[in-house]
C-alpha cells in the first residue's frame, strides 16, 4: 500500500450488499446513501490520492447470491483494498444457508484477493431490532469470529437508540427496511467511527490504513459512543490466535525475508507477493460448513446450449424491472417443448432466472437424475421481473455437473404465462 500511497494508483472501496447498501431510502444513492458517503470519508482521508468505489449492492439478494456475485461485481474491478459486505436484513431463517453464503464470500475473497480487509455491516430492520444480536446478526457473527473479520453493528445502535428514545424508528426507516437520509447519515458515522478507531488503536489496523495517520478529519461521536456502538471489534478477550492475526504476523516475517534485499526490484517484489498471498491461504481455518460457496460464480446465459425453442432478447424500456441495474440480456422462450442444458465443474449448480409477471414452471435433471419442478413465482412477481436464483442440491464432492432444464408448459395460478428467461447460470 506505500507503493499505491507514493504514486497515483487509485484506493478502491467495494460495497457488497443489498438494497440499503444499494442506496434505498436515501434522497440520493450517489451522495446521501451510507455507501456514498462512506466514499466521500475516503476521499478526504485520503485527500491527494484517487479513491474508487464500487457499488455491488443490489436490491433484495442475499449472501448467497453476493457469494456468486462477488467475482463479476467486485473482483473483476481489479485489486480491492477495502470490501464492505451487508447482507443481514435480506439473509432468511435457514442458518446453514446464511453461514453458507457469508463464508464463501469470505473464503472465495482470501483466495482470490488475499489483501483485501473485509467488514462486515449490519443494518436495521423489524427483524434486526427484537434484541441486541437478533438471528441473523448472531449467525454472520459466527463467521465473523471463525475468520477474525470486524464488525460494524449500525442495528445494534438503532436497537439502544429506541429503547433510550434518541430515534423514532418509523421515522428513521418508514417502511421498516430503508432508512431515509438520517438514518444513512447515522450508518456512515458508525463505518467512520470504526475506521477512525482503527488508525488510532496501532499495531493491528490493515495496512492500507496505516498510512493514513492520526488526522483523518472529523467524525461524528465522541470516544464513549466508539465504545459503546461500533461493536467493530471482536471481543476484547479474543485469543491472539485469531487466524486473521496469525496470517498477518507470518506476512510480516515472509516480508521481512523475502523483502531484505534490495527494494524495487520487480523480481523479489513480485516474488514476495506470491509468497504473502500463499501464506494468506494456507492460513485459512477449516470451513465452519464444507458445502459453503466459496467457489461460487456467474456464466453467461450462452455458456447453455438451447433448443430451437428459444431466443436472445432484452427487457423492453417500458416493462417493470426491480433489483437489478445491469443488463438484461437473456435467452427466453414460452415453448412448452424447450430446453436447455450446461455443464460445469463444482459441488453445485444453479440459475438466475428473470422471473416475473409471466414466468411460468421450469423441472431440472442433475446428472441424469429424475427431473424436478422448480416453480419460483411469488407476490412480487405481480408487478416487475427481477433476478431470482434456483439452486440444484448441493453434492458432497466437487466434480462434472450436467444439468438440463425444460419448460414445463405450466404455471402458477397467479402467473399470466408460461416464459422462462434465463439471466445468468450459476456453478460453485
Amino acid at each position: 500500500m506505500k507503493s499505491k500511497l507514493a504514486g497515483n494508483a487509485p484506493l478502491t472501496a467495494a460495497f457488497l450488499g443489498g438494497s440499503i447498501t444499494e442506496g434505498a431510502g436515501a434522497s440520493d444513492a450517489d451522495t446521501t446513501s451510507w455507501r456514498a458517503l462512506t466514499g466521500a470519508y475516503l476521499q478526504r482521508l485520503y485527500a491527494g490520492h484517487p479513491v474508487r468505489c464500487i457499488n455491488a449492492g443490489v436490491g433484495g439478494t442475499t449472501s448467497t447470491f453476493g457469494a456468486h456475485r462477488l467475482q463479476e461485481h467486485v473482483l473483476h474491478h481489479g485489486e480491492i483494498d477495502l470490501l464492505f459486505v451487508e447482507f443481514s436484513v435480506n439473509d432468511g431463517e435457514d442458518r446453514g444457508e446464511s453461514i453458507r453464503g457469508m463464508e464463501g464470500i469470505v473464503r472465495q475473497c482470501r483466495r482470490l484477493s488475499p489483501e483485501t480487509e473485509l467488514i462486515f455491516v449490519y443494518t436495521a430492520a423489524d427483524k434486526n431490532l427484537t434484541g441486541y444480536k437478533p438471528f441473523n446478526i448472531a449467525v454472520h457473527e459466527e463467521v465473523a469470529d471463525h475468520y477474525g473479520i470486524p464488525s460494524i453493528d449500525c442495528a445494534a445502535k438503532v436497537y439502544t437508540m429506541i429503547h433510550t428514545g434518541e430515534l423514532d424508528w418509523k421515522k428513521f426507516a418508514p417502511d421498516g427496511y430503508h432508512p431515509l437520509d438520517a438514518g444513512h447519515a447515522l450508518y456512515a458515522g458508525l463505518v467512520q467511527e470504526y475506521l477512525q478507531q482503527a488508525i488510532g488503536k496501532g499495531g493491528n489496523q490493515p495496512g492500507w490504513l496505516e498510512e493514513a495517520g492520526p488526522e483523518v478529519g472529523a467524525v461524528r461521536g465522541d470516544e464513549a459512543g466508539v465504545q459503546e456502538t461500533a461493536v467493530l471489534k471482536k471481543e476484547a478477550g479474543r485469543e491472539a490466535a485469531v487466524p486473521g492475526e496469525e496470517a498477518e504476523v507470518q506476512e510480516t516475517a515472509v516480508l521481512k525475508k523475502e523483502t531484505g534485499r534490495k527494494a524495487g526490484v520487480p523480481g523479489e517484489e513480485a516474488e514476495a507477493q506470491e509468497t504473502v498471498q500463499l501464506i494468506k491461504e494456507a492460513a485459512l481455518p477449516a470451513p465452519l460448513d464444507s458445502r459453503n460457496y466459496e467457489y461460487g460464480g456467474l456464466l453467461d446465459y450462452s455458456a447453455a446450449a438451447y433448443s430451437a425453442g428459444f431466443r436472445t432478447q432484452e427487457l423492453e424500456p417500458g416493462e417493470p424491472l426491480m433489483n437489478w441495474r445491469f443488463s438484461t440480456e437473456h435467452a427466453y422462450t414460452d415453448d412448452p417443448q424447450a430446453e436447455f442444458s450446461f455443464t460445469v465443474t463444482g459441488q453445485g449448480a444453479g440459475l438466475v432466472l428473470l422471473y416475473g409477471p409471466d414466468s411460468g414452471i421450469v423441472e431440472y435433471s442433475l446428472n441424469g437424475g429424475p427431473y424436478a419442478e422448480v416453480n419460483l413465482f411469488d407476490d412480487w412477481c405481480l408487478n416487475a421481473y427481477r433476478p431470482i436464483l434456483a439452486l440444484f442440491p448441493i453434492q458432497a464432492e466437487r466434480g462434472i455437473l450436467q444439468i438440463t432444464v425444460r419448460n414445463t408448459g405450466h404455471k402458477d395460478s397467479r402467473s399470466t404465462g408460461t416464459g422462462l428467461r434465463v439471466l445468468k447460470l450459476l456453478h460453485n
